[in-house]
């Protein structure tokens, strides 16, 4: 239980930390969130899917909270009968992250740059399970905290709406798992001027 407490007040120390940049925080929305996802990489086999969701962050150069929620579609190929397998588990989560969040070496937002994401993160995530899905979960339960990794790459075309393409790399606390997700972003700046 200590152990919680002092994960969820790092995590907000973070958060708080974020909405201090020299500029102001940046908000931007992740419209889809998109990605290949294998919930267990040392078992590849016995699940994988596609995750779909949204996230609003907040971020600066250095670093980003952020909350979300959306769903795994997912299916286990070992299983004799692939449509049985077959499941839908609708998530929230919360995330923070220090490193280099969207952004491009001059550290401004232009068009026609290459810019990038390569953070450490921290956060929790809450899944919601089916009854029978539950009857199978050992004490792990719904709710995870997790450490990991984000890396992603972009071209600025536009300073309003942008493509990423990510790898998110995420070891589970509780289930004791490491996960992997392949995707891409369509984010959205909220702070953008458009005129």
């Amino acid at each position: 239980m200590h152990m919680k407490k002092t994960f969820l007040l790092s995590c907000c120390l973070l958060a708080a930390i974020v909405v201090k940049a020299q500029y102001g925080p940046r908000l931007f929305l992740d419209i889809p969130n998109m990605s290949f996802s294998v919930p267990d990489v040392t078992k590849p086999t016995q699940r994988m899917g596609f995750d779909l969701g949204t996230a609003f962050n907040v971020g600066t150069h250095w670093s980003v909270a952020r909350v979300g929620g959306g769903a795994v579609f997912s299916l286990s190929p070992d299983a004799d009968d692939l449509a049985e397998s077959f499941q839908i588990n609708p998530f929230l989560v919360a995330e923070v992250g220090a490193g280099i969040y969207r952004s491009n070496g001059n550290k401004c937002a232009r068009t026609q740059q290459n810019a990038f994401t390569a953070i450490a993160k921290a956060g929790v995530r809450y899944t919601f399970y089916s009854k029978d899905e539950k009857a199978l979960l050992d004490e792990s339960g719904q709710i995870d905290y997790s450490i990991g990794g984000e890396f992603g790459y972009f071209f600025i075309r536009d300073v309003f709406k942008n493509y990423e393409v990510f790898i998110s790399p995420n070891y589970y606390l509780k289930s004791k798992v490491l996960a992997g997700n392949i995707g891409f972003k369509l984010f959205l700046n909220l702070r953008a001027d458009r005129d």
